[in-house]
This record gives C-alpha cells, structure tokens and sequence, in this order.
C-alpha cells in the first residue's frame, strides 16, 4: 500500500474514531437525563411512564454499548494503520 493511500485510510479511521466518541459522550448525557426522569416517576408512583422510560434507558444503553464495540473496532484499526505506517518509513 503506497503511502498517500495509507494516509487516507489513517485520516477516515481517525475521524470515524472521533465521531464515535462523540456520539458516546451524547448517549452518555441522554442515558443520564433518562435516569433523572425514571427516578422522578418512580417517585410520583407513575407506572406508566416508569416502563416506557426504562425500555428508553434499555434502547439507549445497548446503542451505547454497540458504539462502544464500534470505537474499539476503529481504535485497533488506527494503531494496525499506524504501525504499518512506521514500518514502511
């Protein structure tokens, strides 16, 4: 793989990663102001909204986790791209 190729390919993986972790750090807030809103039913005894919240909080948490594999997936993508890098300089 010629250098200019390898380069392009370690830039999308970098931005991927980025993106990736954003969007973490977003669910990360949408799970917490999940929980404050199921505790506050749970609190006024609204059952009704208690399970529709907590099937959110469950939808939300499995997104994150699946970001989760996906930025791990990047992250060794980007240290193969950078030690292949290394290597042929």
């Amino acid at each position: 793989m010629d250098q200019t190729m390898l380069m392009e390919k370690l830039s999308e993986a970098r931005t991927k990663f980025e993106r990736a972790c954003q969007q973490i750090v977003l669910l990360d807030q949408k799970i917490k102001d999940l929980e404050v809103r199921y505790k506050r039913a749970v609190k006024h005894k609204k059952n009704s909204f208690r399970y529709n919240l907590r099937l959110r909080l469950s939808v939300v948490t499995g997104v994150k986790m699946m970001y989760h594999h996906y930025a791990s997936t990047k992250a060794e993508e980007l240290t193969r791209l950078r030690r292949q890098q290394s290597t042929e300089l």
